[in-house]
């Protein structure tokens, strides 16, 4: 073996060594990924996906309008949202550090907008969102392109503009179907930063709740007052991975 292609051999095992444990520690990382809206081209939304399959723990929860889009998916196993019962949703949404929305409509963006949690998958994306997880939604097909901004009312385009900056205000990522990936990876990093404050309310609601421990992200700063009515009330603050947070 000559010189020129042992340098080719050991430029190859040290890429995918690399690429290896890149994949090994991303799939540490739990997201969920809800299709619970149809799509006028599920293709598209499928292939989008299935990196994220491959590169992350996922759940995957279905409606049964995608079930025919089932070949897609690689053999990765699903959860259908209309047999799935609440306790064990909510489990996933313990487990799952993002909340991936793949194919949105026009009805999620209203009903999350307005915290209005009819649905399964809007009580989904609301309980992450009071757990302060990311969501991230593609807006394929629901942004209003360049012909529907030209030709619609323009009380249509502002209505559905004032959806679209409440759920950015509500720290929702709103994106093309193309930078899912990268912004996944983005809000894991994010939250991995974040720091949350606990103060004594927090310690007095977890009181009246009936809890002795309160479980808070790793980085989370506790105010002298919360950490003094916490030993007043015998109540445990610990912390954990910021990733994770209760569903109490």
């Amino acid at each position: 073996m000559d010189v020129k292609t042992k340098v080719q051999m050991l430029v190859q095992q040290v890429v995918e060594a690399y690429l290896k444990e890149k994949t090994q520690k991303n799939q540490e990382k739990s997201i969920a990924i809800l299709l619970g809206y149809q799509s006028p081209n599920p293709a598209e939304v499928m292939k989008a996906v299935n990196p994220l399959l491959k590169s992350y723990d996922v759940t995957l929860m279905l409606s049964k309008d995608w079930l025919p889009s089932i070949n897609e998916l690689a053999g990765k196993s699903y959860v259908l949202l209309e047999e799935t019962s609440q306790q064990e949703l909510l489990a996933i949404i313990e487990k799952s550090s993002v909340l991936v929305v793949p194919a949105a409509s026009y009805h999620l963006l209203s009903k999350l907008a307005l915290t209005m949690d009819d649905e399964v998958a809007v009580w989904l994306a609301i309980q992450f969102q009071l757990l302060g997880k990311p969501i991230v939604i593609a807006n394929n097909y629901v942004e209003p392109n360049v012909y529907q901004q030209i030709h619609a009312p323009h009380s249509i385009q502002d209505r559905l503009q004032s959806y679209i900056r409440q759920i950015q205000v509500d720290q929702v990522k709103w994106v093309p179907l193309r930078k899912l990936i990268q912004t996944v990876e983005d809000q894991i990093a994010a939250s991995k930063e974040k720091q949350a404050l606990i103060l004594a309310k927090h310690v007095e609601k977890a009181y009246q709740n009936g809890l002795n421990e309160l479980v808070v992200p790793t980085r989370s700063k506790v105010t002298p007052s919360a950490k003094d009515l916490a030993k007043d009330l015998k109540i445990q603050i610990n912390k954990t991975d910021s990733l994770k947070g209760g569903t109490q």
